[in-house]
């Protein structure tokens, strides 16, 4: 394993999580501009339609119905978080039976949890399992409702991308605290939010950052919304719409 620190570089992100908590889905962040801050992350489309994926100048989004959109500049964003990926550290990692022993591997190959990692994993999986977000209409309901008609498949034997961050705790309502990974396979056809996974292997590139730089929305619901939530809400509603509903 190779490493070197770049830790004052920032990740760049566009809303808040507890905009998404509060029903705040509409697209207001231009697809051109997050292009010119990063290569790698992750996001949601407007309307909370689909799970987006960012890797080199490619944004595709998954949308609930089994389909995928390579977005145009002018298409926006209700949410996104990227990064100009410059990984510090490699290794080869050789049968990781679950998404949670992945999160270890990450965890043992970083200098601090309480730094943001960005997370790339070119792998082939036993199995992924996917959540994609389905579009939804005004009036919005709040995030922890809308996402119990999410479209969650199980995909095998597949090869692919999974990328995404891993955020400080204490973070939590801004970004998702902890991991928050998405997957796209080779044919950029399948892709979407990970719930877990089985029989990894593959290579694993890392990058720690101390900052976050927050770009918020300006559009008169942002302006006038209560975002005022109890931390403890807040958290258990992050765990709630980051969950398998299926189960």
């Amino acid at each position: 394993m190779r490493r070197r620190m770049r830790a004052e570089k920032a990740i760049e992100q566009f809303s808040l999580v507890d905009a998404l908590l509060a029903g705040l889905f509409d697209g207001v962040f231009p697809v051109s501009a997050i292009r010119k801050r990063g290569t790698l992350g992750l996001g949601c489309g407007d309307h909370m339609d689909g799970e987006l994926v960012v890797l080199g100048d490619d944004f595709r989004l998954f949308h609930g119905d089994g389909s995928m959109t390579l977005l145009p500049p002018d298409a926006e964003l209700a949410f996104a978080e990227v990064v100009d990926f410059e990984p510090e550290s490699t290794a080869l990692l050789e049968a990781v039976p679950d998404l949670e022993t992945l999160l270890d591997e990450v965890r043992g190959r970083v200098p601090s949890a309480n730094l943001f990692h960005a997370v790339r994993f070119d792998c082939h999986l036993g199995s992924v399992s996917l959540r994609e977000a389905k579009r939804q209409s005004k009036p919005y309901l709040p995030l922890a409702e809308a996402v119990h008609d999410q479209r969650e498949v199980v995909v095998e034997d597949v090869a692919g991308t999974l990328l995404g961050f891993v955020a400080p705790t204490v973070f939590q309502g801004v970004t998702v605290a902890g991991a928050h990974f998405h997957f796209v396979d080779v044919t950029g056809q399948i892709g979407g939010h990970v719930l877990g996974l089985t029989e990894a292997n593959g290579e694993l590139q890392l990058e720690t950052y101390s900052a976050v730089t927050v770009r918020l929305p300006h559009s008169l619901d942002y302006l006038e919304a209560d975002l005022d939530l109890e931390a403890t809400e807040a958290d258990r509603a992050i765990r709630h719409a980051e969950s398998d509903h299926q189960r």
